[in-house]
């Protein structure tokens, strides 16, 4: 499953992502992975949630950025859920071209089973209609 929160910069998207990951953490029978561009929010998550900055790693396209998330499924089969926030900043790609990495990260998800919350700091209007329906 993908779920997508868009909106620009200010409208909430981390505070929403962090708060959906701290109560998932409560429930879930696996683990947890937040995929972020900093460490600022390191103490608003539960430690018991893996925060990965991709900032850490030299990823300068789509193509890494999709390559550093498959890295991080097969190092852990137990994850069952994966944010990320700022997927435009983390990828280095524009809002309207998107859907590519969107439906390649959909496959990943049928395939193992993980759960994928995306935050992109875009209006809905601007992305492709082929990733409309997975907007929350």
């Amino acid at each position: 499953m993908i779920q997508i929160i868009a909106g620009r910069e200010g409208t909430g998207k981390t505070k929403n992502l962090i708060d959906m990951a701290n109560s998932m953490m409560k429930i879930t029978d696996g683990h947890i992975v937040y995929v972020d561009i900093d460490h600022s929010h390191m103490h608003n998550l539960s430690y018991n949630i893996r925060l990965i900055n991709a900032d850490d790693y030299p990823l300068d396209s789509n193509r890494e950025f999709f390559g550093f998330v498959c890295g991080i499924l097969s190092q852990d089969y137990d994850i069952k859920t994966i944010f990320i926030d700022g997927l435009l900043k983390n990828a280095k790609i524009d809002a309207n071209r998107v859907d590519t990495l969107i439906h390649k990260i959909e496959n990943v998800s049928e395939t193992n089973h993980v759960d994928f919350i995306i935050s992109v700091c875009a209006d809905k209007e601007e992305l492709p209609e082929s990733v409309q329906q997975y907007i929350i």
